[in-house]
């Protein structure tokens, strides 16, 4: 297939396999969801951003967490607002825990296809769109001033 391929593992490591290889992601990313959503969104720990005293701007980072409790509340439009990055990395983390757990409830092992086998270059470009999204979020966080 062009994005994943399946493969249905036999006897030899049988259904270790997919543990070894979905879990992980499974547990890491089921994690970020879980705690986000149990996190009440008035009462947010908060700390203060050593970027934000020091300068009195927020950082690059500045509104994830918030961003990404209010997507585990249903509150999708005030985040697109305050914070696009949040609503894109939530949905992200919510896809990747998607498919692993499916992917485990199925006993298949997933991997990547051709669409998704990048080459040293590719990822270098990936990074560097993500570091631009990034530095867009902040840009736009700073000129509605939020902080």
């Amino acid at each position: 297939m062009f994005i994943l391929n399946v493969e249905c593992p036999g006897r030899a490591g049988g259904y270790r396999v997919v543990l070894a290889h979905h879990l992980p992601l499974a547990l890491i990313a089921g994690g970020v969801l879980l705690v986000v959503a149990l996190l009440p969104l008035d009462r947010i720990p908060y700390t203060i951003c050593t970027f934000l005293r020091l300068t009195g701007y927020p950082c690059p980072s500045c509104g994830l967490t918030r961003g990404f409790v209010a997507m585990a509340h249903g509150k999708w439009l005030a985040v697109l607002y305050a914070c696009p990055l949040a609503a894109l990395l939530y949905t992200a983390t919510a896809l990747i825990f998607a498919v692993n757990t499916a992917a485990l409830l199925c006993g298949v092992r997933l991997t990547p296809g051709r669409g998704l086998k990048w080459r040293a270059r590719a990822w270098v470009v990936f990074l560097c769109f993500f570091g631009l999204l990034i530095l867009f979020n902040w840009l736009y966080r700073l000129a509605l001033g939020l902080k």
